[in-house]
């Protein structure tokens, strides 16, 4: 019992920092897993809540006991997590505020599909309601 005492008195804070640790790393993991393992497309949010409870908890434990590793430890997945939050609010899709409205005539236009030949809008013309969806991306 004396050297569990000893131990966590000479590492305070290591289970938080450890903890702190899984947590900022288990947000892109989840991501990965969703998104390419299970193919499940959604704005990835739990990656920088995780993150910054991890980080949260990282800062717990230095601030239980200071030495260089945790606050690298504190720099590191701080400077992680903020990309996570700028990635996830930063390049999101705009909302469409174009010109296109429901029961309005589509404009006149002409473009070249990939295979160069023409298209234009005489050829959405028929006796069914056509739909156009033009989505740029946003990178």
């Amino acid at each position: 019992m004396n050297d569990v005492n000893k131990t966590t008195s000479r590492h305070p804070g290591r289970s938080l920092l450890l903890l702190g640790v899984l947590l900022a790393v288990a947000g892109p993991v989840l991501m990965i897993m969703l998104m390419f393992a299970a193919k499940i497309l959604v704005a990835p949010w739990y990656a920088p809540l995780l993150g910054t409870l991890g980080v949260a908890l990282i800062i717990l434990a230095l601030l239980r006991s200071r030495s260089i590793w945790r606050w690298t430890a504190v720099v590191i997945f701080t400077l992680f997590v903020g990309f996570q939050w700028w990635a996830l609010l930063a390049m999101r899709t705009p909302a469409y505020t174009g010109p296109v409205k429901d029961g309005q005539p589509f404009p006149a236009f002409a473009t070249t599909l990939a295979d160069g030949s023409t298209f234009t809008q005489d050829e959405l013309k028929g006796d069914q309601n056509t739909v156009m969806v033009f989505y740029r991306g946003h990178w």
